[in-house]
Parts: C-alpha cells; structure tokens; sequence
C-alpha cells in the first residue's frame, strides 16, 4: 500500500510543530514502521536534528526545481527504518516559484510519488505560514494534524486556520481530513493549561486525547538533537509522543479499514 500521509501544519509559530514532526516520525519507526520524514519548511528544524545542512547536498527544492530524481535527496538517519527527505533554506525559494509554476501546489505531491510505496508512513512538516509550501503540503498529504500550544494567541488563531484548510477543501484543491489537534508545550497545572485542556474536551474538532507536556528537557533534548528513543531524550515526552503515535495509528487504520483500504500496522 502507498504510505499514508500526515501533515503537522500551524500558520502560527511556537506551537512545537517540528518537534511534534520529528517525533512522531522517530515513534512511528521505533514501532516498526518504514517512515520518511519530509520537510517542507525553510527554517529545517527538522532536517538538522538528523542531518546538518552543511552535509547536504540535494534538498527538497532540488526535486521540483532541479528534477534530481528523489531517491538521490532522501537520507538514512541514525534511526532504524526512518528516512528524511531534507530541507534547507533555498526551499524559501521555492515557495515563490510554484506560486507561478503550473499545478505548483501539486507539486509536493508529485515529488513524493516515486516513493510512497518504500514507505508505510511519510510525515511532512511545514513553515510557521499559510505559504505556497505549507499549501503544497496540505495537498500532498492524505491528514492533518495541528499542534496547539497552551498560549492565548495559539488558540484563537485556531478557527482561522481550519476556515483556510476548509476553504481550499470546497475548491478542491486540499483532499485531507483533519485527523485531529494536539495540545503541545501544556503546563496541567497552571491555568492557561487547564483551560486549553478543557477546551480540547469541547471543541468542535477531532482531538487526541494525548497532549504534549512542557519540559524543560524538552530544550536539552532539541539542542543535543536526542528524538523518541534516544538517550537524552526526556522519558516524559518519549511516553507523551509514544501514545500521541498510538492514537495516530489506531484513528488512521479505522478510516483506512471505512474506506475499505484494510491497512494493517
């Protein structure tokens, strides 16, 4: 079967969006599952916790705007069976060239054709932005996640961004199903977390029940580039992005097997 396809997408920045990306990769891959983590964000949080951008040679951008065939630009990582198709920031590049390219937002898509089917799970991470890229990934992928943080600004931009989302959906030009929201960087015991918490619980779209607490390991972790599984890694966040994945997986498997797709993890 072709890999399924999760978006971790938030116009607004801050919101643990590349963390929650590359650890959900690293969790998926760790439960044995083949898993490319694709970035899609200039900025490449998400590249550089596995590849410095020194190193590379080809990224995403080389695909779409230099035809170098995508198996040339995908690099192993030091996780067993997770894969990153890297970015860097000439992808900033990019985002202006599809705006006048033919078809540009379905050009992610088709980058990533040539290898959907090495991979059970491809997550792509996009730009604090409602870009060309992050429309682009929208396009490509089959959900959608949106981290949101524990911050006033985070959760009133919400309704905003899922009106984009629905909007591009009625044209036709966006496909995928909000797969559900993400409480991120959540303090439980001040109030600003308990009513984000609480919110979750009534809001009018699909949420997981695991949110992502905040660490202070957390930053350790980022700067000594440590994911799921990892010696520095926090074990607190190795068991939030564990169960965050389970509930990813169980919620993809029961609309694959709706949809008659009897996807098997």
């Amino acid at each position: 079967m072709p890999a399924e396809t999760i978006v971790l997408a938030n116009f607004k920045g801050g919101v643990g969006k590349s963390t929650t990306a590359v650890n959900l990769a690293a969790a998926l891959a760790e439960s044995g599952q083949r898993t490319l983590l694709a970035d899609c964000d200039p900025q490449a949080n998400a590249s550089e916790m596995f590849v410095p951008e020194a190193e590379i040679e080809f990224d995403f951008r080389s695909i779409i705007a230099d035809k170098v065939p995508v198996e040339k630009v995908v690099r192993s990582t030091r996780i067993e069976r997770l894969d990153v198709l890297p970015a860097t920031f000439d992808l900033a590049l990019l985002d202006k060239e599809l705006v006048v390219s033919p078809s540009g937002v379905q050009r992610i898509e088709k980058a990533l054709r040539d290898v959907r089917e090495q991979y059970d799970y491809i997550v792509l991470d996009t730009g604090p932005n409602l870009s060309h890229l992050t429309l682009g990934a929208l396009v490509a992928a089959r959900h959608i996640v949106i981290p949101v943080s524990a911050t006033v600004w985070s959760t009133t931009g919400l309704r905003k961004f899922v009106r984009w989302i629905d909007e591009h959906r009625e044209d036709e030009v966006v496909s995928a199903r909000l797969l559900g929201l993400v409480a991120t960087i959540v303090p439980p015991r001040t109030r600003i977390g308990r009513g984000l918490l609480e919110d979750f619980a009534a809001s009018p779209f699909p949420t997981f029940q695991t949110f992502i607490p905040r660490r202070i390991g957390a930053e350790d972790a980022a700067l000594d580039g440590a994911v799921v599984g990892e010696p520095g890694a926090d074990p607190v966040l190795n068991d939030s992005y564990r169960q965050l994945t389970a509930e990813v997986t169980k919620r993809i498997d029961e609309i694959a097997a709706q949809e008659g797709r009897h996807r098997v993890s």
